[in-house]
C-alpha cells in the first residue's frame, strides 16, 4: 500500500509539473523542471526549455499513475512488473524531457547569440565593431589571427559554428 501511495504521489507531482510548464507558468526553483545551464541563463530560456519538456512531464507522470495502478489493481508479482515497467518507463521520459528541454533552451539561446557578439565572433577579441588590429596580441582574448581566441579555450572553438557553445577554461600561456 506504501508503493502506490508513493507513486501515486509522484505521478501527482509529475503531472501538475508537466502541466504548468506547458502553460508557463513553472517558477525557477532548484527542485522541478529541466534545471541545465542552458534554461538557467534566463527567465525566457527556463519558460521555453520547461514548456518543450512539459508533455514528456505528464507522460512520465502518466506512466507512474499506471504503475500505481496497476499494483493497486493486480497485485503480487504481475504488479511489481508492472511499477518495475512504469519507474523504468518514467525514467526514461524525464530523460527526454531534460532532453527536449535543453535543446530548445540551447536553440533559443543561439538565436540570441546572431544578435550579440561573442564567441568565435569575426573580429577576433569577441566584438565585431572594434577592428581586429585594435586587439592586444599579448591577451588571452586578443588574437587576431584566432577568431575563437575571444573564448579564453586553450585549443579554439574549431567553427565559428560554435559560437556562445565555447566554456572558458585556464590558460597557461
Amino acid at each position: 500500500m506504501i508503493v502506490v501511495v508513493l507513486l501515486a504521489g509522484l505521478a501527482l507531482v509529475a503531472g501538475v509539473t508537466g502541466i504548468l510548464a506547458l502553460l508557463g507558468q513553472l517558477p525557477g526553483n532548484g527542485y522541478l523542471g529541466v534545471r541545465t545551464p542552458e534554461t538557467r541563463r534566463s527567465p525566457e530560456a527556463w519558460r521555453l526549455a520547461n514548456a518543450a519538456a512539459g508533455p514528456a512531464f505528464l507522460a512520465a507522470g502518466g506512466a507512474l499513475a499506471l504503475g500505481a495502478l496497476g499494483l493497486g489493481l493486480i497485485g503480487g508479482w504481475i504488479g511489481a512488473l508492472v511499477v518495475v515497467g512504469a519507474l523504468l518507463g518514467a525514467l526514461a521520459l524525464f530523460n527526454v524531457a531534460g532532453i527536449a528541454g535543453a535543446r530548445a533552451a540551447a536553440a533559443w539561446q543561439a538565436t540570441r547569440d546572431d544578435d550579440e557578439p561573442g564567441c568565435c565572433s569575426a573580429g577576433g577579441c569577441g566584438d565585431h565593431a572594434a577592428p581586429a588590429a585594435s586587439c592586444d596580441p599579448h591577451s588571452p582574448a586578443g588574437d587576431p589571427a584566432d577568431p575563437s581566441a575571444d573564448c579564453g579555450v586553450t585549443g579554439g572553438c574549431g567553427s565559428c559554428a560554435l559560437k556562445g557553445m565555447c566554456e572558458t577554461e585556464t590558460s597557461t600561456r
